[in-house]
């Protein structure tokens, strides 16, 4: 069995090779870092040619090696990062650095392997999946700890051909004085027939974004395992990604959506969300990566957020005006109505403008986005029953700016909370297109999350001035 974290970079040295020339075998150090895994060789893989030197790119479908600790490696779609010639008292040579993003260790294989099944542990997924997992018990004998016994749930997607099983697993450690127990949360993808893993890896990347949502936090695995065969579990996959956080909640009550809220719609609304995701993966990827940056500048993380509502709105509908065939007849009336005199670059510019003119204007995708949730819903998210119009002017300015509309934007604070309540919109509207029923969205908001607490605190003011006088 091989054991390797994605979270944790390591480095480890062996020998490396083509699969079409296993006999050539160049000595080389693999590191695995938080974005990318290096592979730096003493030689090139392929014999050095003659004839003149070409900077060139080049790529190695798959490479095989064998560490130290005799682990077989396979890395796929590695591409040359840097080489040099060498010459020295030993001879010459073309050491080179080859960059990945995806290996697995325990066996020399090709992308287009297939796989049974593979599991992965995902941080935060054990909390989210139980209100108490770690149990204390004390009697006349002294103290015992134990991980609470949650039935595996298993839900079957139709739509991947896959059952999907979210279960808990734990490891304790115990010492002559003191004793560890750690519980974990794992997630299995188990497909009709065997698939590559490139398909396993699209499958996570769709539950993971689903499961960040309800969240709060990003929810990407840590550890992923590939079962080969007959033989187990026996496979780690290492696909780096550029640094994110894992999921750090510690209690039930942190996650905007807890796995107790949702009651036994789970598997319907697991099952809605692989059939909805095909339309919505790029607006909602856009969403997540701006939902999970820290550091963004006000600004940035504003107008992000409005981007991805309008991606939400044009995955989920047409958005024009007028059936596209009859706006045909306009758009060549409106092209033959310009004038003679007006130069190419203007001409260009006008029928680019009448080509995107059957598209409806952001304000209207807004609202019709909005109207999706419920009145009280609704207001309680935007702080009024309808999309404020200083957003979309906001919007509008640092897109076009235009100083007619420079009175009425977002500045500071303003802009900050109207962020928070763009986040919360995007949390509920998706949510709400995977089956989710208002009544567990509105139940949220009276929740404990991060999310819902700051809410509360921005419409604190409202509800005050509501309130009859003490």
């Amino acid at each position: 069995m091989v054991d390797r974290d994605m979270s944790e970079a390591f480095e480890t040295v062996g020998t490396w090779f083509l699969p079409e020339t296993p006999e050539r075998r160049i000595a080389g150090t693999l590191s695995s870092k938080s974005d990318r895994i290096d592979l730096e060789l003493a030689d090139s893989l392929r014999p050095m040619q003659s004839g003149p030197i070409r900077a060139e790119v080049v790529r190695y479908p798959v490479v095989h090696g064998v560490t130290q600790k005799l682990e077989a490696v396979s890395l796929f779609q590695c591409t040359r990062a840097r080489y040099s010639l060498t010459f020295a008292s030993g001879g010459s040579g073309q050491p080179e650095t080859l960059w990945s993003h995806l290996a697995i260790v325990g066996a020399h294989l090709t992308e287009e392997h297939v796989y049974p099944e593979v599991r992965c542990r995902i941080p935060g997924l054990q909390v989210w999946l139980s209100s108490e997992v770690i149990q204390v018990t004390k009697d006349d004998l002294g103290y015992a700890l134990r991980v609470k016994n949650i039935p595996k749930e298993t839900i079957a997607v139709s739509n991947i051909g896959a059952e999907l099983d979210f279960k808990l697993a734990a490891i304790a450690s115990p010492a002559h004085a003191e004793a560890t127990i750690v519980a974990s949360g794992w997630l299995n993808v188990r497909p009709d027939e065997p698939k590559p893993l490139s398909w396993f890896l699209d499958q996570l990347w769709k539950i993971t974004s689903f499961l960040a949502l309800l969240a709060e936090k990003p929810m990407p695995p840590d550890r992923i395992e590939l079962k080969i065969g007959a033989h187990g579990f026996v496979l780690s996959v290492l696909a780096p990604r550029p640094a994110i956080e894992y999921c750090d909640h510690r209690e039930h009550h942190a996650f905007f959506i807890s796995r107790t809220r949702i009651g036994d719609d789970l598997g319907r609304i697991v099952a809605s969300w692989f059939e909805l995701f095909p339309r919505v993966e790029l607006p909602v990827g856009l969403a997540l990566s701006t939902m999970a940056s820290d550091d963004l500048w006000p600004h940035v993380r504003f107008l992000s957020l409005m981007q991805a509502l309008e991606g939400l709105h044009r995955a989920l509908f047409t958005g024009n005006y007028m059936a596209p065939e009859q706006y045909g007849l306009v758009k060549d009336a409106l092209i033959n109505a310009i004038p003679a005199n007006v130069g190419a670059d203007h001409r260009a510019a006008l029928t680019s403008r009448i080509r995107y003119g059957n598209e409806i204007a952001l304000a209207k995708r807004l609202k019709s986005l909005a109207e999706l949730l419920p009145n009280t819903l609704r207001t309680r998210i935007l702080g009024s029953k309808d999309i404020p119009r200083s957003w979309i002017d906001t919007r509008n300015y640092y897109t076009h700016w235009d100083e007619a509309l420079r009175s009425n934007i977002l500045g500071g604070q303003a802009m900050y909370d109207a962020s928070v309540r763009l986040t919360i919109l995007l949390r509920a509207l998706y949510l709400q297109q995977a089956g989710m029923s208002s009544d567990t969205l509105e139940s949220c908001l009276d929740g404990h999350s991060d999310a819902s607490q700051h809410l509360r605190q921005l419409n604190l003011p409202e509800e005050t001035g509501r309130a009859p006088a003490s």
